[in-house]
């Protein structure tokens, strides 16, 4: 068995890895996207976390999901998962998060860590808030296509219309209720084959681990992000009708 972990950017997906290579699976650290994939094992996390193109290999993602051993895991925003029946003994762990979580943490992730969006960079745009709203513009629905296909993908784990997509294969994880409820880990560890008991010591190693997008060293006050313009920004991305979808796919969300 091999496994990916489909996420939403800012859901989870180095904590996840984190966590399901301490329940025993290889981590590949392979970040894969379309035609390409960010090789984070050979780098620092520093330089992973400022400047990510530096780990980048081009290869078809066809390659890089073959190339992986077995009982080993990769990660990314690529929608493999709609390709439920083509990758063969692959299981998937799906996370999500509300994207008003996920759309403020990708900007902090961009402006304060990352050394290679000019864009965004304080010289460029010295004000947050001003800064946040041109992260909406110009990557905000970048963001929320991504969230659209992960609804996709519930859809088609879920409807029995698509019996083809084995939800035996699948496990949705909201990634809040996975740092907020130890029983969250329980159910992700049950459903790969470790009893609980594992499933709990590898979420206090995980959370306690360093990985390459962990926010804790940042102060930033959110809230002072969220001005009337950038609510009018949100609110034009469609991000309610996407939520909405998204529950009736069954998402807590």
């Amino acid at each position: 068995m091999k496994i990916y972990i489909y996420t939403i950017p800012k859901a989870g997906t180095y904590l996840l890895a984190e966590f399901l290579e301490r329940l025993g699976f290889e981590n590949s650290g392979f970040h894969v996207d379309l035609e390409s994939y960010l090789d984070t094992k050979k780098l620092s996390l520093e330089i992973n976390a400022q400047t990510p193109e530096a780990a980048r290999v081009d290869q078809f993602f066809v390659g890089t999901l073959k190339g992986m051993p077995d009982n080993s895991l990769a990660f990314g925003h690529l929608a493999v998962p709609l390709l439920g029946w083509a990758p063969p003994r692959f299981s998937f762990v799906c996370s999500y998060r509300h994207p008003r979580k996920t759309l403020v943490s990708e900007f902090i992730d961009f402006r304060f860590r990352r050394k290679d969006v000019e864009w965004l960079g304080f010289d460029t745009i010295p004000d947050d808030a001003k800064a946040f709203g041109q992260y909406l513009v110009h990557h905000g629905p970048i963001h929320l296509r991504i969230f659209s296909q992960f609804v996709a993908c519930s859809t088609l784990f879920n409807d029995p219309f698509f019996q083809r997509y084995s939800p035996e294969r699948s496990i949705f994880v909201n990634f809040d209720t996975f740092l907020k409820d130890p029983s969250e880990a329980v159910r992700i560890a049950e459903h790969f084959g470790r009893d609980a008991a594992m499933g709990l010591a590898a979420r206090d190693d995980a959370l306690a681990a360093e990985t390459k997008t962990k926010a804790v060293d940042l102060k930033i006050d959110r809230d002072s992000l969220w001005t009337a313009e950038n609510e009018r920004l949100y609110e034009e991305l469609g991000v309610f009708n996407a939520v909405d979808r998204a529950r009736s796919t069954g998402l807590n969300i």
